[in-house]
């Protein structure tokens, strides 16, 4: 693609300079993000102003015919986002006038400024000319003692010993990103309904980028709490703790997409690299890793071998397949029943389009062992289903972190098969060191062998990954639950809540952890608001059943008991939560009644059979020991 902007000195309109040599655009000195599509348009029109710059001009400088099939929406998009950084408006210009069906003219007057030199195409040969030419003068007004140190300096630019260059001219910088954050990429398709698109595209980066060892990636949950954030980047990065920051653009037309994406050095707020691609759907898969390869190269961090092969070893997939895919994170990534329902229906039409997607098998794995830990199947059921696809998908894709998590939450939850869950779960974590939902699945795995600092330390490690995920703050207050630090737990459900007061799973474990401080009122209305947010789900009717038992409210967790059998005639209805209820009723005989049912469905609870406060009333049965015997846990009460 021509760059209609190189070799050109800066110039200003109005409040607004433009460095084409940087590829900056700066209001009173202030640098205002725009995309390189919409710069590359503001140059083209500011090379002549007054002058009218067709469609047709554009296109064929900025869209090549074969690169992207729909002109008319990258054109619209890209003027679009050129006029919200310049403050304009096409009903009444200030800068950029449209012609309807012509193309566009810049209305207001350009200064120029003195042009900037540039480096010489032999760049050696000319520093050591300069280098001779300026000894002389030097020595002539110096002497020569004060003139060596000016040579050596000379030479050492010149022949950039130890890229001392680079550092001279501000840019040695870049060698210190060692992390980063990729905003929600913007989606410019027009259409609300693509939104999931650019989601999706913005996780897919993100995993790829996660993969290089040596850079921190912030996991996508964090990122996406600023999209559409107005927030400047250097603060976005002293709240994500990063050194710099990846953001940019989609725009989806049939089978074709583009990306532009671009990398700037947050502390400085400098832009460093930028790019667009133009791509076939079914390639996508292909671009996120040249992408990531792109980024690291330009900040010097280190890829191995293996992950350099990793970053380039992404095979075609359908674009019905992707399409699917993307759709099914993006729901599942609700973590509610409906929306991970919905997002296995569409892992498996992922799967039905292109049976070799190893994605989309650990997608469907990480679908049904959340439908069997919510009761919305039957645990067996469930967790087997879930075997079958992490299995598949690792055939298909030994390295993927991903399904080796999936395999070893089965083997944890459905097999009972504990050093074979550990083994899966190191595994992921060696093959991903930053996959955030490897250290929360193995923090539960460690709570229920009883190792409780060390859950709490791979519950705390999974923040470091993804620090504002609230999913992984109420996991992390969940331990606290489980491990009886019952203040800890209160004070970091609040803190979840902080960040986000409509978050239904907070409320119903918040709940629990209420009741354990005697605090059975506030138990009860946290209970009852999770269910107001989300359903009237067994998963949500046990913990408020829980509460009514404990405070003495008989009839109302009598109630709740009825409201689930009524329930289990139209679902399954795991009979864990019921055994809970039963406890808390001082029901033993029923509550032990109910905890068999749960052995024989292998209800995912189980799990922390051997610690679980709401079961502390049944510990000193001789029934209940037989139990933990049975489950294969070491006893730790």
């Amino acid at each position: 693609m021509p760059d209609p902007a190189q070799g050109r000195s800066p110039i200003r309109f109005g409040a607004f300079q433009v460095d084409f040599c940087s590829g900056e655009l700066r209001k009173n000195g202030i640098k205002i993000r725009l995309p390189e599509q919409s710069f590359q348009i503001l140059a083209m029109l500011t090379e002549s102003p007054g002058k009218v710059v067709t469609r047709e001009e554009l296109r064929k400088r900025l869209w090549p015919a074969d690169t992207f099939v729909d002109f008319d929406d990258g054109l619209n998009s890209a003027v679009l986002r050129l006029r919200n950084a310049l403050g304009d408006s096409a009903e009444a210009p200030r800068f950029v006038e449209t012609l309807p069906r012509r193309g566009y003219r810049f209305i207001a007057p350009v200064d120029y400024a003195a042009p900037v030199a540039q480096v010489p195409a032999d760049e050696k040969a000319t520093s050591q000319k300069a280098t001779s030419t300026i000894s002389r003068t030097r020595i002539a007004k110096l002497g020569l003692a004060a003139a060596i140190p000016l040579v050596c300096l000379l030479a050492l630019l010149a022949f950039n010993v130890g890229g001392l260059r680079e550092r001279f001219n501000g840019r040695g910088s870049q060698s210190r990103i060692r992390s980063v954050a990729v905003l929600p990429l913007e989606n410019l398709t027009g259409d609300p309904s693509q939104e999931y698109f650019a989601d999706g595209m913005t996780d897919a980066l993100t995993t790829e980028l996660a993969r290089i060892s040596a850079l921190r990636v912030v996991s996508r949950t964090s990122a996406m709490r600023y999209k559409g954030s107005k927030k400047p980047l250097p603060e976005i990065a002293r709240e994500l703790q990063v050194d710099a920051i990846v953001e940019g653009a989609v725009i989806r037309s049939g089978d074709r997409v583009r990306i532009d994406a671009q990398l700037i050095q947050a502390a400085a707020d400098r832009h460093l690299w930028a790019k667009g691609y133009d791509r076939k759907l079914g390639d996508v898969v292909a671009l996120q890793g040249e992408l990531a390869q792109a980024i690291a190269d330009e900040i010097h961090i280190q890829v191995t071998p293996q992950e350099r092969a990793r970053l380039a070893a992404s095979s075609p997939v359908s674009p019905e397949a992707y399409d699917a895919y993307i759709k099914g994170r993006f729901l599942w990534n609700e973590r509610t029943e409906k929306g991970v329902t919905k997002g296995a229906e569409f892992f498996e039409q992922a799967i039905a389009n292109d049976p070799r997607y190893a994605l989309a098998y650990s997608g469907l794995a990480d679908s049904y062992e959340l439908l069997g830990f919510y009761g919305v199947l039957p645990p067996k059921e469930a967790y087997s289903r879930a075997k079958a696809a992490a299995t598949k998908a690792l055939e298909i894709d030994p390295s993927l972190a991903e399904a080796h998590v999936s395999l070893a939450d089965t083997r944890f939850s459905l097999d009972w098969d504990w050093p074979g869950a550990e083994a899966e779960f190191k595994k992921a974590i060696e093959l991903n060191p930053k996959y955030d939902t490897a250290y929360r699945k193995y923090s539960n795995y460690l709570a229920g062998m009883g190792r409780k600092e060390e859950s709490i330390a791979a519950a705390k490690k999974a923040i470091e990954v993804d620090p504002l995920s609230i999913t992984l703050s109420t996991h992390l207050a969940w331990v606290y639950y489980l491990t009886r630090q019952y203040d800890l737990a209160i004070d970091q459900f609040e803190k979840t809540l902080e960040m986000s007061s409509n978050y239904a799973r907070a409320r119903r474990d918040l709940s629990l952890a209420l009741v354990e401080k005697g605090r059975y009122e506030d138990a009860i209305r946290e209970a009852r608001k999770g269910i107001e947010l989300s359903q009237a789900s067994p998963f949500m009717l046990g913990a408020v059943g829980y509460a009514y038992a404990k405070a003495g409210k008989k009839g109302e967790a009598q109630k709740i008991l009825r409201e689930l059998r009524e329930l289990s005639r139209t679902r399954y209805v795991s009979p864990f939560y019921a055994a809970v209820i039963h406890a808390g009723l001082g029901e033993k005989d029923k509550a032990f009644f109910f905890l068999e049912k749960s052995y024989q469905d292998r209800a995912g609870q189980l799990v922390w059979l051997n610690l679980y406060p709401a079961l502390d009333s049944l510990r000193s049965d001789a029934r209940f020991n037989e139990l933990v015997s049975r489950v294969g846990l070491p006893r730790t009460y």
